[in-house]
């Protein structure tokens, strides 16, 4: 089992990742951008790239070369790129309300040091990246109400986790020919971005503008610097609105907690409205069994209990919605205070269909006979009070946590407040 915390820190975009070597990667990723594949069992490259205007249909794009090469910094200044995903059905699909006609999609190594893809989205305009007309040190907005699709090829990656900037993201990996692929799908959002990393911390930090992003960090589970436990699918996705000290989720299987930590500065530019953050996280109902031990997955909105951990003086007004169709778990945390909040999702101590899972101790004969009848009457209990949930504020020094589920039990070492 592997106990991962890797940081990662972020101004404008994700894509600088900080991480120190500690151990060398098994996995080696090509330099430099990744091209569009030339067939279907070529290794790191960009299969297809879709859109879907809301109420339409996907619109599959093309990729069409328009002017030389782009060196980084060309791209910042909206200079010529070496190529862009565009569709003549652009204007007729009502995909050019925004500003834009056409995506960049550049998937790379997240940096010399992991064999993380990063995968960053913008809108182009012509043979150029679109800008913002008041600051053209920024990408224009993407449209929020237009999915993006974007399917990868990823080699030998075997994915543990997707991670990112991005709202009702999923993803689905398929293995063809030895070669994984990776269908990331989801809609832009609003990102609160950093001029410095001093933004990102306490109540006086202030944006220095407000961008749609779509972003993606994909993390491999076969290898040394990666992350997943055994037995999990990969598919596993979380997303939210803030880059500041992104990172990996971490999972600890002495305890079952899921946390994942994202942040971004307090305030908007103007420092008139305070930013508010959310995250979305879609786990399998095969994870929920590997993470939790869960015999039925489909009664997470019990099973499960939500809450954000957040700095003295952090938001009291988070919703947490946990909802399982389709065999996977879906749970959206919104309305909470940036800069610091953490997403913790927890077993709840009262809900008994649980299983032994991967990462769970062998039950002994002895313990397997527990299953008595006032377990079966206080699962019967749970279900007939699935639709009172409730919640608690938990305190712990400093630290402020909001607990939902059925009967909210505060984590060890906080009170109810």
């Amino acid at each position: 089992m592997k106990k991962v915390l890797i940081a990662v820190a972020a101004l404008s975009t994700i894509s600088t990742l900080f991480i120190s070597p500690a151990a060398k990667a098994a996995i080696t990723l090509p330099a430099g951008s990744w091209p569009v594949c030339a067939s279907t069992t070529d290794a790191y490259c960009v299969e297809s790239v879709s859109v879907t205007p809301e109420g339409g249909k996907p619109v599959t794009l093309s990729y069409g070369t328009s002017g030389a090469a782009a060196s980084s910094a060309d791209v910042t200044s909206g200079k010529a790129l070496a190529g862009r995903w565009g569709s003549s059905d652009w204007t007729a699909s009502t995909l050019g309300a925004a500003g834009y006609d056409g995506l960049f999609v550049d998937a790379h190594q997240a940096n010399a040091f992991v064999p993380w893809v990063y995968v960053d989205v913008q809108p182009t305009l012509g043979s150029a990246l679109a800008v913002q007309s008041a600051n053209k040190l920024y990408a224009a907005n993407l449209d929020k109400n237009i999915a993006i699709g974007i399917k990868l090829h990823l080699g030998t990656i075997k994915p543990g986790v997707t991670f990112g900037v991005g709202q009702d993201a999923t993803t689905e990996i398929a293995f063809t020919g030895g070669v994984t692929t990776l269908l990331i799908d989801g809609y832009p959002t609003t990102v609160p971005v950093a001029a410095s990393s001093k933004d990102c911390t306490g109540s006086a930090g202030k944006a220095v503008a407000l961008v749609n992003q779509f972003q993606s960090v994909v993390v491999p589970q076969n290898d040394p610097l990666g992350f997943g436990p055994d037995g999990v699918s990969g598919s596993l996705y979380v997303g939210s609105n803030g880059t500041c000290k992104l990172s990996t989720p971490t999972w600890n299987a002495d305890t079952k907690h899921f946390r994942y930590n994202s942040s971004a500065p307090a305030l908007t530019p103007d420092g008139s409205i305070t930013n508010k953050g959310f995250y979305h996280a879609v786990i399998s109902f095969a994870d929920a069994k590997a993470y939790w031990g869960l015999a039925k997955p489909q009664d997470a909105a019990q099973a499960l209990t939500v809450s954000i951990m957040t700095t003295a003086g952090g938001s009291t007004a988070a919703i947490a919605t946990v909802s399982a169709k389709n065999n996977k778990i879906t749970i959206d945390t919104t309305n909470f205070d940036f800069p610091d909040a953490i997403l913790d999702i927890a077993l709840n101590p009262s809900y008994n269909g649980t299983s032994a899972g991967p990462d769970a101790t062998a039950s002994s004969a002895a313990a397997k006979a527990t299953a008595t009848s006032a377990a079966a009457k206080a699962n019967q209990k749970i279900k007939a009070t699935a639709s009172k949930n409730a919640t608690i504020t938990c305190v712990k020094g400093k630290l402020t946590t909001k607990v939902s589920g059925v009967k909210p039990i505060c984590p060890k070492g906080y009170t109810k407040k």
